[in-house]
């Protein structure tokens, strides 16, 4: 027990010291009372978080597999319970909708509760921003130490990860992971700041969007076509930015270090890349035929919004170029790539790219073993091997993720939402796509599309479950219960 506190205790300091740029933020753009508010919150959550450290510091021990797994599943339902309270008070939101709104940046949904963005205070916005940054390193973190070394959902073992069991039980060991995680994630976010800076955005929007593409989110910094505070330029290296958060880490450490043997085997990742191309010349193509034109909208301008509605989709933030561009699209065509999401050990959402290349692998051996029935192929995608306790995960999860989106699809519907709007908000929740639902869709029907802001608290509640249940991958959560039921017996 003291060994979870004193984690959760850190992870508190780590928050609360994380309020300082906000706060920076809200003295440059003259909201002087919000910002001493914000700096107020940090500096009594580090008050408390740094004395409970102390005070245990040198008396923990190692984690095992159980508590780690409780850990990790408490600590993604504490910090928005209690995030909530100040979100609420710099933002004029009931303890609900602050409740849904820091949920929604914790687990990178990006889904915004405000009736108007324009009325959110430039500071409070920059601040959701940065937990949705903060909650794109948590799950890269939560994936590689906890999920991973037990194989939940059948994430496959890579060198890095397969040492994490022992990680987590040396507090140096995990610093030290950690920390080169960080570095990771904080150098091509940086990367990306600096480069949206020379296309000509803005310092504060360019910051923004850097948060949103590393950490596959879903907020901008204002209402306004983000094709026009990005220009064609900016909207192209968003898009690269945002395939770079869908990929998996791994991979962007072994092409920085120019590993090419470890390279060539990582399939998933071109898979992916291949999978924006292909997306982006369709959206593309969609566009220019749409504008009846090259006057109206020339062919760069269609391919860069192409571009990144593409990586987009596929790395499921969901943030559109323009107002209406999914509208133009099938809508099952962008769900079903929502659904499938990003790169496995990234932050995007979904089943990840990994996993269907396993469930086709599978299928693919099993039609050959009608025509040859002694033929036996070993099931590989790149340099993932598919063994039978590897497809059980993966089938687990695959059928649990189901189940999970009926369900949450027939308690909306329970509470009076239409089944369209009620299937598209939990596809949306379960797959961390916030923009994903709204009314912009059309469907040739009278149906009601209430925006986030105009749901009940029920809905919203249970949005924010499968938020979680979606970012933790929904089978963690079904492991910490069964613990806990163990417990009790």
């Amino acid at each position: 027990m003291t060994t979870v506190v004193f984690y959760l205790a850190a992870l508190g300091a780590i928050l609360s010291a994380s309020m300082l740029l906000p706060a920076l933020v809200a003295f440059g753009v003259d909201e002087i009372q919000i910002g001493y508010r914000i700096l107020m919150y940090g500096i009594s959550g580090g008050f408390v978080s740094v004395a409970i450290l102390l005070s245990i510091y040198g008396k923990t021990g190692g984690l095992e597999r159980n508590n780690a797994i409780l850990l990790t599943v408490g600590s993604w339902m504490f910090f928005p319970l209690v995030t909530s309270f100040a979100i609420a008070d710099l933002a004029s939101l009931s303890y609900m909708d602050a409740l849904f709104q820091s949920v929604s940046s914790f687990t990178t949904t990006g889904a915004l509760i405000f009736e108007n963005q324009e009325t959110i205070p430039t500071s409070v916005l920059f601040l959701l921003a940065q937990l949705q940054w903060l909650g794109g390193l948590a799950t890269l973190i939560t994936l590689i130490l906890v999920l991973a070394p037990w194989e939940i959902g059948g994430l496959p073992q890579v060198e890095s990860a397969s040492v994490a069991a022992s990680i987590v039980a040396s507090q140096n060991r995990l610093v030290a992971f950690c920390g080169r995680i960080f570095r990771i994630y904080f150098a091509f976010t940086l990367a990306c700041f600096v480069l949206l800076i020379l296309a000509g955005v803005a310092p504060l929007n360019a910051m923004i969007f850097s948060y949103t593409a590393l950490s596959t989110g879903g907020i901008v910094p204002t209402s306004a076509s983000v094709d026009e505070l990005l220009g064609v330029s900016g909207m192209l290296l968003m898009a690269l930015f945002l395939v770079i958060g869908a990929s998996s880490i791994f991979w962007l450490q072994d092409l920085f270090k120019l590993k090419i043997a470890k390279l060539l085997k990582h399939r998933e990742s071109y898979f992916l890349v291949a999978v924006v191309g292909g997306v982006a010349i369709y959206i593309g193509y969609v566009l220019s035929a749409a504008a009846g034109s090259a006057s109206s909208l020339p062919s760069n301008v269609a391919m860069s919004e192409g571009i990144l509605n593409a990586a987009s989709i596929v790395s499921t933030s969901a943030i559109q170029s323009r107002p209406g561009v999914f509208a133009l699209l099938p809508p099952t065509f962008v769900l079903l790539l929502i659904f499938v999401g990003g790169g496995c050990y990234s932050t995007s959402g979904g089943i990840k790219f990994f996993r269907i290349g396993g469930m086709y692998s599978l299928a693919r051996n099993e039609l050959d073993r009608l025509l040859y029935p002694n033929v036996v192929r070993p099931g590989k995608f790149g340099d993932t091997d598919f063994d039978l306790d590897f497809m059980k995960a993966v089938w687990s999860l695959f059928a649990i993720l189901i189940a999970t989106l009926g369900v949450i699809t027939c308690m909306l519907s329970f509470t009076g939402l239409s089944f369209q709007p009620a299937f598209t908000a939990a596809m949306a929740a379960i797959s961390n796509a916030g923009p994903l639902y709204g009314g912009f869709w059309d469907f040739s029907t009278s149906v009601e599309w209430p925006e986030y802001y105009n749901l009940i608290w029920h809905q919203k509640m249970i949005l924010s479950i499968g938020m979680l249940l979606g970012r933790l991958e929904v089978i963690a959560v079904f492991a910490a219960l069964l613990v806990v039921f163990r417990s009790l017996r």
